[in-house]
């Protein structure tokens, strides 16, 4: 297998794999480093974010190197590699500037021609989220998350989205069908002035 097809086989496997076996995970996310540092030799990190009803889980892994300065990134859709909502992301990070280029440009080829768009041309969108065929993602963006917001890695919003799901189950178990859950939950933590999954713990304890 290539180094961009292993990398996005990786990926994908990495996507599933968020909160499932602690093991598994780990040996996902040391499968995909080990690939990542094939390419870039300077590569220093990863954050995933996979959003579902709304709400971002996030993975940060980055190494242990933190005195060295983030010089490049590379973003990638994961609707071009899982079934997922098209706000969730893979960003890959590297201190040297540039060494990703070569990696983007083999993955635009192995996705089928997907456009590789730069920091300069990603910044003329407002909210950087670059260009949406069907409500999903189609850029790889080079440079976009320069500097990264976190550095600290670990997994955040699980717990969050367990608890929401939690709660829309409750709701269809009372006779909501999935679409009319998500809604009302939506509507009454507004309502209530806090966060969905704020509101959907508050309902659950009740």
């Amino acid at each position: 297998m290539d180094l961009p097809a292993a990398l996005l086989a990786h990926v994908h496997d990495l996507t599933v794999s968020i909160g499932q076996d602690d093991q598994d995970l780990g040996d996902t996310v040391a499968a995909l480093t080990t690939a990542l540092r094939a390419t870039a030799t300077s590569y220093c990190g990863f954050q995933l974010t996979i959003v579902e009803n709304q709400l971002p889980v996030t993975l940060t892994a980055f190494t242990d190197e933190h005195d060295v300065p983030v010089g490049t990134s590379l973003r990638l859709p994961l609707g071009l590699v899982s079934r997922v909502d098209g706000d969730s992301r893979i960003v890959f990070f590297a201190g040297t500037p540039g060494a990703f280029t070569d990696l983007a440009a083999d993955l635009s080829y192995g996705l089928g021609g997907i456009s590789v768009e730069q920091r300069s041309s990603a910044a003329n969108n407002a909210d950087h989220r670059g260009t949406r065929v069907d409500g999903e993602r189609k850029a790889i963006q080079l440079d976009a998350d320069v500097p990264p917001l976190s550095r600290m890695s670990g997994l955040a919003g699980l717990a969050e989205l367990t608890v929401l799901n939690r709660a829309i189950g409750m709701l269809i178990q009372q006779g909501h069908d999935l679409a009319q859950a998500h809604q009302l939950l939506r509507q009454e933590a507004k309502a209530a002035r806090v966060q969905p999954h704020i509101y959907a713990a508050q309902i659950l304890r009740r």
